[in-house]
């Protein structure tokens, strides 16, 4: 079964320092912090945040480098924040199924593919005879959300069915990341035409990432299976997993597993009247030093509730909520 794997050593949400989440996190951090300490010189936005003139001149690395700085000024940590809580909030799910590796490489793309549409943003206006109120060619493109975006297609692919809470509404997560980007270009078009000034966002940047994420996600997770929301590897036949029992099944098998023991512990559930019931049936399930999703998110018939191991824990607090003792 799918499992979040606890190391020696230091941990930060539930995986080791050196995961690639934590890596990127804490990256994006000191880096803010440096541009907290350039004060108001900008050195570092010069050189390294994405303006399409200087990347033509041969700043090269403008393209990927914008993915690691965030706007520290104006309403401090706010941009950094909303783009770390997302990363490490759906990449903290993802990478309990995948590999990290190929976690980082659809990031790391979705980046690449952000900052390609910002650089193309203005040649395409222009080709296309639009006349926009700001000159792209010399505006400044900074923040993770190109990559981010591309976490959200990720989790969408994986996860397609699953609710998720994302701009103040539930939606599908297949649907997330596109509403994002849309919400985004028609934001724009809005500020436009009535304030004749652009958002303050880079709808392109966000669309690049996302369409990045959707090129590159059938490659890297090449053998997966991505219907109704299940993630079953179809060309591992000799990858195995070792259990307990000394007994060896796939991975596809050994998910199937997990859902199986989970729909029969909610068939049992169902059957339990009372909340002192409820309580004694699932006591002995429970799991410490779990990491779990928010409350809202439990969902019992949800392909992603379904296969993970936790559900006892969220199926009793659900029980809980419900009976007005909190969490």
């Amino acid at each position: 079964m799918a499992k979040r794997k606890y190391r020696n050593g230091i941990t930060l949400f539930g995986y080791s320092i050196f995961h690639p989440i934590n890596l990127f996190l804490v990256a994006n951090v000191l880096i803010y912090i440096l541009q907290l300490f350039a004060g108001g010189t900008g050195i570092l936005e010069y050189y390294f945040a994405l303006t399409p003139s200087r990347f033509i001149h041969g700043y090269y690395w403008q393209i990927f480098s914008y993915g690691f700085l965030h706007e520290a000024y104006g309403t401090p940590f706010i941009h950094l924040f909303f783009n770390m809580y997302v990363f490490v909030m759906f990449g903290g799910l993802i990478c309990k199924y995948i590999p990290a590796w190929k976690f980082s490489a659809v990031y790391s793309v979705s980046i690449l593919t952000g900052g390609l549409t910002v650089v193309l943003a203005p040649i395409l206006l222009r080709v296309l005879g639009i006349e926009y109120p700001m000159d792209l060619y010399q505006t400044t493109t900074l923040g993770a959300s190109g990559g981010v975006t591309g976490i959200l297609v990720l989790f969408g692919i994986l996860f397609p069915e699953t609710e998720v809470f994302l701009i103040f509404f539930r939606m599908r997560a297949r649907y997330a990341a596109w509403i994002f980007v849309g919400g985004g270009f028609i934001a724009d078009v809005i500020s436009v035409y009535y304030f004749h000034s652009p958002f303050v966002v880079s709808n392109s940047c966000h669309l690049g990432g996302a369409l990045g994420a959707t090129l590159i996600a059938p490659l890297i997770l090449k053998g997966n299976s991505f219907e109704s929301g299940t993630l079953f590897p179809k060309r591992f036949r000799q990858e195995i997993v070792k259990l307990e029992t000394g007994s060896s099944k796939t991975i596809s098998e050994d998910l199937d597993s997990q859902t199986r023991k989970n729909r029969e512990l909610l068939g049992e559930l169902a059957k339990k009247i009372s909340f002192s019931e409820k309580e004694t049936f699932l006591s002995p399930l429970q799991q410490t030093g779990v990491n779990l999703c928010p409350p809202p998110t439990f969902q019992p018939e949800d392909p992603f509730c379904l296969r993970c191991e936790w559900l006892p824990n969220c199926a009793l607090r659900k029980a809980r909520i419900e009976e007005g003792l909190g969490s």
